[in-house]
């Protein structure tokens, strides 16, 4: 069956496939026309296994595609005999560096998103466990620990960056709603207790009324929370609290968790390690 619209991708992987996926999700962002089927299939390590995806995709709908991440030098010599066009992520890349470098790539599966550094990856699970702890303003007596605080109306994307942040640069990112309790507080926002002397580490996650309207309507329908007076009067107040405290801030209205947490890493200087 041919469907052209819908090709159908094999994500083929000697070890987890995160980046086969993230790869060949990146490439499709660029043919919007297109809706691809994913066929994720991790821990490929053997030529029977590898040849039965080739079976599956030659019998299944076309068009069809397999995008590896082989690091196994056998296994990626087996690519040759796939009946579907392959995007061999690893093979041209390998040879070019090994020439380049002019030594051999020890061809070891799972590097990428293993283990690897174990001190590394002992900070980033540090970061995850300090991140749990501090979502939500759920605690404040240790936030001087914290490499970034994000600040923000609730929904407006906090928790999912501040875990971003923690998981892919095992950096501790605590997060705090500014509710009305603390905007409403004067004629000038005062700076809630539990935040004051972080200096330069507080980021403001703003976001328009109507696109935080639309989120919290999903979340509790017909609710005063979800009520677009409710949401412009809590983003006006908020606008006025970071300009007041000179915290830099940025629309996230348009972005992706992975959009702002690259932004808000990028504008702080932030410690190498710890």
């Amino acid at each position: 069956m041919l469907d052209a619209r819908c090709p159908q991708v094999y994500l083929v992987s000697d070890g987890t496939g995160i980046t086969a996926e993230t790869l060949a999700q990146t490439l499709f962002t660029q043919f919007p026309n297109l809706e691809p089927a994913w066929h994720r299939l991790p821990f490929v390590q053997t030529p029977g296994r590898l040849a039965s995806i080739f079976a599956r995709a030659e019998a299944g709908p076309q068009p069809a595609v397999v995008v590896a991440t082989l690091a196994n030098v056998d296994l990626r010599g087996e690519l040759r005999h796939s009946p579907v066009p392959v995007i061999d992520v690893f093979g041209e890349q390998l040879e070019r560096l090994e020439q380049l470098f002019g030594t051999p790539a020890q061809s070891v599966s799972g590097r990428a998103h293993g283990m690897g550094d174990v001190s590394r990856y002992d900070r980033r699970i540090e970061a995850l466990n300090y991140t749990l702890a501090h979502d939500d303003g759920l605690a404040t007596q240790d936030l001087s620990v914290a490499d970034v605080v994000l600040l923000g109306a609730s929904r407006s994307g906090k928790t999912p960056t501040s875990l971003y942040l923690a998981m892919n640069y095992g950096l501790f990112a605590a997060n705090y709603p500014l509710v009305p309790e603390d905007l409403n507080s004067g004629d000038v926002p005062h700076m809630p207790r539990g935040l004051r002397g972080l200096g330069g580490r507080m980021v403001g996650l703003t976001i328009t009324p109507q696109r935080l309207a639309q989120i919290r309507e999903a979340r509790r329908p017909g609710s005063r929370y979800a009520s677009l007076e409710q949401c412009r009067a809590e983003c006006t107040a908020i606008q006025e609290f970071l300009d007041t405290w000179k915290v830099p801030h940025l629309d996230v209205t348009q972005l992706s968790v992975e959009e702002i947490a690259t932004r808000v890493r990028d504008c702080l200087e932030l410690p190498r390690g710890r």
